[in-house]
């Protein structure tokens, strides 16, 4: 069987393995550069900046060291994209091996899909009759309506890696995950850093404890935020932008960072045959199948959840139904992590959403202060709360903000996922000292048993 993939991001590049796998015939179409935003422009490149700098961050806040040399490091801006540079160059090299040893042909072009049965390259004028096709164009940064990206001073998440030196203002307009991790970012960076939200919180998506905690550590880091405002009016200067607010603040920075989302790439299909929804994403089923027949969609695209892992996942399934298998997605447990001023990550229902279902639930939580490792890392901020039915006496959502958060998160969506009772799960034995003992301890907090938390 002959499959066309249309797109080389996480969805498309792992439909590709995975069909090679299978035994079809595979032929990877990707117009700019194998591995997507996520490797390119999106999650790999940020958690290198917010790694490299929260190390010097860390060093330069330790209590201990009094040597100037320590005190004063310098920041080598060059030097820190190149670092960055080379990590996602590795990583697409290594990307490139695994395809080409697979077995998959790659071709660098520019697709259409001009009819359900028919890829067109627009590089070539070739047309290609593929058996079954993917769809994996992912999505690009959303535009507001009076701030169109001009790559200079009003800039796309995109745009940020083409900076040449470090903006000594800067006004992101979005603070969701996206936008806090550019806040943070900005504000380890040297410059001075002012969110807008129109939402009544920053993170609005997450959990509404989790909003609360990261708004006091920005507040704490003097990272200003404006959340429940609109844009009335945007100036744009020489050498700086003035934005005015709908509450009558005026602000004024050197660059604004627009980031309100993603839209869909879908502009590859020139056939009205193919569903899109409202906003243009390819409407799919959950085994990933278009409302054709040999058509399927994964990743960013589809407009489900706008994460990599979610793609690899939705990738893999696509694939396997394009080969005759009868796989379904499921999205009920699905780990979401933001890197901001510390790491935040969660899992299942928020708080809100359990009560809404009409569950009848119980919290436990427990700060990171009062754990040892915390303090020995330096990292006491934030906590793991733990929502869990009274019924079924199993955990439906949990919510990290902390030190490692991204890693721990996954010990309790195992928990979710297997349906696992509390009381097994509170007989588990953490090593100590580590982060970990956090989630044991939020999991007897349930039962008001937590050893080391101070009531």
């Amino acid at each position: 069987m002959k499959v066309a993939v249309i797109g080389g991001g996480p969805a498309g590049y792992v439909a590709a393995l995975s069909l090679r796998r299978l035994g079809a015939e595979v032929l990877l179409i990707e117009r700019q550069e194998l591995g997507g935003t996520c490797l390119n422009r999106g999650c790999i490149p940020t958690k290198t900046i917010i790694h490299s700098l929260g190390l010097l961050e860390k060093i330069k806040t330790q209590k201990f060291i009094k040597e100037t040399n320590f005190q004063n490091f310098s920041l080598y801006f060059q030097e820190l994209m190149q670092k960055k540079d080379s990590i996602v160059d590795t990583q697409k090299k290594g990307l490139l091996i695994l395809l080409k040893q697979a077995g998959v042909k790659i071709i660098k072009a520019e697709a259409e899909l001009i009819n359900p049965k028919t890829v067109f390259l627009k590089e070539t004028s070739e047309k290609i009759h593929p058996d079954k096709i993917i769809i994996a164009t992912g999505s690009k940064p959303a535009k507001l309506p009076m701030l169109d990206f001009d790559g200079k001073k009003i800039l796309s998440s995109d745009d940020l890696w083409e900076l040449k030196k470090i903006p000594q203002s800067i006004i992101i307009i979005g603070a969701g995950a996206i936008g806090c991790e550019f806040a943070w970012i900005f504000h380890l960076l040297g410059s001075k850093v002012t969110l807008i939200e129109l939402m009544p919180r920053v993170l609005p998506m997450e959990d509404e404890d989790v909003s609360k905690e990261i708004e006091k550590l920005f507040k704490k880091r003097k990272i200003e935020f404006y959340t429940s405002v609109s844009i009335k009016d945007l100036r744009s200067f020489d050498d700086s932008v003035e934005i005015t607010l709908s509450n009558g603040k005026t602000l004024t920075s050197e660059v604004v960072l627009v980031s309100v989302g993603r839209s869909f790439n879908t502009e590859c299909i020139k056939t009205s045959e193919i569903k899109l929804g409202n906003k243009n994403e390819i409407i799919v089923d959950e085994k990933m199948q278009t409302n054709i027949e040999n058509i399927f969609a994964a990743g960013d695209v589809t407009g489900n959840w706008l994460l990599a892992h979610v793609a690899y996942r939705e990738g893999e399934v696509a694939a396997k139904n394009a080969m005759g298998s009868n796989k379904k997605m499921d999205y009920s447990v699905i780990p979401l992590t933001i890197f901001t001023v510390t790491e935040v990550a969660s899992v299942g229902l928020k708080e809100k959403e359990a009560t809404q279902k009409g569950l009848s639930i119980k919290k436990g939580v427990f700060p990171f202060k009062a754990n040892g490792k915390a303090h020995i890392v330096g990292e006491i901020d934030g906590f793991v709360k733990i929502i869990a039915d009274k019924d079924s006496e199993t955990i439906v959502g949990a919510h990290i903000v902390g030190a490692n958060a991204s890693e721990l998160i996954h010990e309790v969506a195992v928990a979710i996922k297997h349906r696992i009772k509390i009381s097994d799960l509170d007989d588990l034995i953490h090593s100590h000292p580590t982060l970990s003992e956090c989630i044991g301890e939020a999991i007897k907090d349930l039962s008001n048993e937590a050893i080391h938390k101070i009531r």
